[in-house]
């Protein structure tokens, strides 16, 4: 896995957020991806995360990508149409939609890996949780891989920063 996680050191951009919306899309790029789409797409995101309070990470796999992002409610919509009207992916799918108080990546302005297709995402000896949500299976099995994924990436940045 290739990680350009941005961990932040302070998380004072948005004091006293309230209720969050933590959101999972999947989509598939128009074209062959290369490493400058992905610094274009992980520098700008950065950038807008900082200044409007979102955080999350962003997986590509298998011609597909996966992400994560959670923030305020009109921040996520906002960034949501913004990421609708981009030309290098199509075929969006909104995966899990929630409210919640607490983030899963606080750490991450936008965290990203590529997970290898021999390297399961979720739970060791389990079903590919990156699979599960790639194909948009029921709510419940969604919730649990979504969880599994956020799990997973946390470890290996934790054991890649060791």
């Amino acid at each position: 896995m290739r990680s350009d996680a941005e961990p932040t050191a302070v998380q004072t951009a948005v004091p006293d957020e309230g209720l969050l919306k933590y959101l999972v899309y999947t989509s598939t790029p128009t074209r062959q991806m290369v490493p400058e789409d992905f610094e274009s797409i992980l520098r700008t995101a950065r950038h807008r995360n900082r200044r409007v309070g979102i955080t999350g990470i962003l997986l590509f796999r298998d011609d597909c990508f996966i992400q994560f992002l959670e923030g305020p409610p009109a921040e996520i919509d906002a960034l949501l149409d913004d990421i609708i009207a981009d030309e290098r992916h199509h075929h969006l799918r909104v995966i899990l939609t929630e409210t919640t108080v607490d983030r899963s990546f606080p750490d991450w302005r936008m965290g990203f890996g590529t997970p290898g297709a021999h390297e399961p995402a979720g739970p060791p000896d389990e079903r590919d949780s990156f699979n599960d949500l790639a194909a948009g299976a029921d709510g419940g099995t969604v919730r649990r891989a979504a969880d599994d994924v956020s799990t997973w990436f946390k470890a290996k940045e934790h054991s890649a920063a060791s």
